[in-house]
């Protein structure tokens, strides 16, 4: 066991003198080793790395200025705190040559033992700190290393999606091939989207992690049957690698008291990882186990691959935001390194612990995550009803001042049926509302002039019940985002990019909502 009590070495020719030294500072409690010249006193140096050396400038073989020198010149021993001492030296000259030989402080005798004492307790105070600062500055060092990695693959990460959609819409814009071949460019384009999409969400989902300002949803939540339903997802994503996936899971609910949607965002962060990491033809096992009894009684998520494994470097630094084992352009899977970052808060912030295994490169690796359980809640009677019916086609108002987005926005809502109008400014937006009703306004919220919350307010001001539904469509999605704009009137609030179809969903569950014109008066 490491003894961290600090380690002084006494460097003097004088037996007495030494003896005295070494007894004033064994008093203080601090280990003292002795050495009688300065060849000795350098060996002691290199061997033990004392925290100070107090040296006698007076020594039969070196004087203890090059005794000095030779300490602070060797990279191995330049930061130990060196104290020249003289009975001979006394001199101003003599202390000044003393400090430029690199002492870090000076005494000539005799002094009081408190004086050395007091010295030897500055610059343990000041190592101390050195000690600190120098690890600051280490770990801000691999922190921007690791920024500079990180911005190096987000750029590879964002300009391999937009390469594959600008290529596409190029094609596009020709027009000239087949039906099925625009079909597939399309396809591309609305693929390379939801990846960019995923790629906005995950970093801004690890910054309100990391950070602490996540909202957590909980509920007892069936463990065993998310995992089943997952894993279940994910199976496609594993055929397409040539990765196997062999899954163990309870007979009966395991209950855990958690927000679905993250844990199920920790569930998939890795087995993703696992399948990224795998070669083809090598399997994956997942399993789900419960120990302990009671109160006590908890639930391990686990999932083990074969692929390249982890340096007990690696295993130290994997869950660390932005780490990637290898970060080489010839890495063989993408990524950001948050994802595995994200797995550690979640669960952390749901009770539980992480933990990561592995032999070595080449020997695989097994992460795991542990939940502490509840209780199986009183099986209830859903009372959940189905989707409402189609409704009839409504008036859509769209404000965004992004030109080329607003009319493709326009154009889908066309094609679904309804009859929508664009404006591309807040004071644009306020006017058309107030001249025509609109059952429903899509408004975004940086809009100049006037900001889409401004809009809302207004239009909620004037219109009153006959306000259309307002729906903010937005690039802008922390949670207080969402909260500031439901307090200034909108019913709604969507992130960008946001899945047409879904848009259409919260249209036609309008449509429902919006009471039948009052029918005509018969005419007797």
């Amino acid at each position: 066991m490491h003894d961290e009590t600090p380690l002084l070495v006494v460097v003097n020719d004088n037996t007495a003198a030494r003896y005295l030294l070494s007894r004033i500072l064994r008093s203080v409690g601090w280990r003292v080793e002795e050495a009688e010249t300065g060849l000795d006193g350098l060996r002691l140096v290199h061997e033990l790395s004392p925290e100070v050396v107090v040296l006698d400038v007076k020594l039969p073989d070196l004087i203890g200025y090059e005794v000095c020198r030779r300490i602070k010149s060797d990279p191995a021993t330049a930061g130990i705190s060196v104290i020249q001492t003289s009975a001979t030296f006394v001199t101003s000259e003599g202390k000044a040559r003393g400090l430029d030989s690199g002492a870090d402080a000076y005494l000539a005798q005799p002094f009081e033992s408190v004086e050395l004492v007091a010295m030897v307790k500055s610059l343990l105070r000041l190592r101390k700190s050195e000690a600190a600062a120098r690890q600051r500055a280490d770990a801000l060092g691999l922190a921007d290393r690791r920024k500079d990695e990180f911005l190096a693959m987000l750029a590879h990460e964002l300009r391999n999606p937009l390469s594959a959609m600008l290529i596409a819409s190029s094609l596009l814009e020709r027009g000239d091939g087949p039906p099925e071949e625009l079909g597939k460019l399309a396809q591309t384009i609305g693929r390379q989207t939801r990846h960019l999409a995923r790629l906005v969400d995950d970093l801004l989902d690890v910054a309100r992690v990391t950070r602490g300002k996540i909202q957590i949803s909980r509920t007892a939540l069936d463990l065993t049957r998310l995992v089943e339903t997952v894993v279940a997802a994910q199976r496609p994503n594993f055929d397409k690698l040539e990765v196997g996936l062999d899954i163990e899971l309870p007979t009966e609910p395991i209950h855990v008291d958690g927000d679905a949607t993250r844990i199920e965002q920790a569930v998939i962060n890795i087995l993703t990882n696992a399948a990224k990491f795998s070669s083809p033809g090598a399997r994956v096992e997942v399993c789900l186990t419960k120990s302990g009894a009671d109160e006590q009684e908890s639930t391990t998520f686990r999932v083990r691959d074969h692929g390249i494994g982890l340096s007990s470097e690696s295993l130290k630094a994997v869950w660390d935001l932005f780490y990637q084992a290898d970060v080489s352009l010839a890495r063989p899977q993408s990524g950001l390194g948050i994802g595995l970052t994200m797995v550690k808060s979640i669960v952390e912030l749901h009770g539980g612990r992480v933990s990561v295994a592995s032999k070595g490169p080449g020997e695989g690796a097994e992460f795991s995550f542990e939940l502490p359980t509840v209780p199986s809640p009183a099986v209830e009677e859903s009372t959940r009803r189905s989707d409402p019916a189609g409704a009839d086609h409504l008036s859509l108002l769209l404000v965004d001042d992004n030109v080329d987005s607003c009319e493709l926005h326009a154009l889908a809502f066309r094609k679904a049926g309804h009859a929508t109008t664009c404006a591309h400014d807040g004071l644009a937006g306020i006017s058309l509302a107030l001249e025509q009703p609109f059952d429903v306004a899509i408004i975004d919220i940086g809009l100049p002039g006037v900001d889409g919350y401004e809009v809302a307010r207004r239009l909620r001001q004037k219109l009153d019940a006959r306000c259309p539904y307002m729906i903010a469509l937005t690039g802008y999605g922390r949670p207080e985002d969402r909260d500031r704009a439901l307090d200034a009137g909108f019913d709604e609030h969507l992130v960008k990019p946001v899945d047409i179809d879904r848009v259409e969903k919260l249209i036609r569950q309008v449509g429902c909502s919006i009471p039948p014109p009052p029918a005509p008066a018969s005419v007797h």
